[in-house]
């Protein structure tokens, strides 16, 4: 890394699982940072699983990109040797991030293994403490936060992500919109409930401008649905929740997050981790 970084600092991390076609990810790092007032790091992992250059390579790289940086108080780079899921797993340890930015992209009909792959991408974030946000690596214009889509469902672990739903009312002024349909089993209906309570008390304490859109289809993925919903509203990105516990489908066929990057409508995705510290019934 090129300055010396303290404790105390927090970081947006803009993840380069390659060194080309970066501006998308870093150009999205540089306005969550100005949005949160944190510092900006650029990484990348050079990793002998996938196709990658040495971390000597590398720094040249992010030294020349580090360079360009004008809009962020503090920015830096770092190259590291590992494995790719380890190192994002430490990140808000080592690296004191709050966010991972990156891009993730289609399979390549070749026989080279590609960190960016939509599928390893996901393998090597979903165990991680740290969310992170996915932009279409063809995204050309700056991420928009004036309106944002959150779903939200039955979930216990519903709380960190209405609280990142917070931050854009609190830090860019978003109209956030909360996205859910409910359920017929009443158990689900009452956990519904008391996280649209929680969230309801929160926004409001805040003064966040919010409105909730219940929608009249059941039975399709919440945030499948929220995809559709986004385009029409011309909204920014949308904020999801990752999937806790997986099941033999997913295990064989992937997760349902993977439908959810590989959106056609190419919106950006914010997404949160299910935490085991934060299991707590939004009452």
């Amino acid at each position: 890394m090129s300055k010396k970084k303290e404790k105390k600092d927090q970081f947006i991390i803009a993840y380069l699982p390659e060194l080309e076609n970066t501006q998308a990810i870093i150009d999205s790092a540089i306005s969550f940072a100005k949005m949160l007032k944190k510092g900006l790091i650029l990484l990348y992992i050079s990793d002998n699983a996938y196709k990658s250059i040495s971390t000597t390579e590398a720094e040249i790289v992010l030294k020349d990109l580090n360079s360009k940086i004008t809009d962020v108080d503090f920015h830096s780079y770092c190259a590291i040797e590992g494995k790719t899921k380890d190192i994002i797993n430490k990140i808000p340890l080592f690296l004191s991030g709050v966010l991972l930015v990156s891009a993730a992209s289609e399979s390549k009909n070749n026989n080279e293994k590609l960190a960016s792959n939509s599928n390893t991408m996901l393998k090597n974030l979903y165990t991680s403490r740290i969310a992170y946000f996915l932009v279409p690596q063809n995204h050309n214009s700056p991420i928009s936060f004036n309106r944002v889509i959150m779903t939200i469902n039955h979930m216990r672990e519903s709380k960190e992500k209405v609280l990142w739903g917070s931050y854009f009312g609190r830090f860019a002024n978003s109209e956030v919109i909360v996205y859910y349909h409910n359920y017929k089993d009443e158990f689900y209906r009452h956990q519904l409930h008391f996280n649209i309570k929680f969230l309801m008390r929160m926004f409001d304490n805040f003064k966040i401008n919010y409105r909730l859109n219940l929608s009249s289809n059941s039975k399709t993925f919440v945030d499948y649905q929220a995809i559709d919903y986004a385009k029409e509203t011309n909204a920014g990105l949308i904020i999801c929740q990752t999937t806790k516990n997986k099941s033999w489908f997913e295990e064989i066929f992937n997760l349902k997050e993977r439908k959810i990057i590989n959106n056609t409508q190419q919106i950006p995705v914010l997404f949160v981790n299910p935490r085991e510290d934060l299991f707590i019934l939004c009452e």
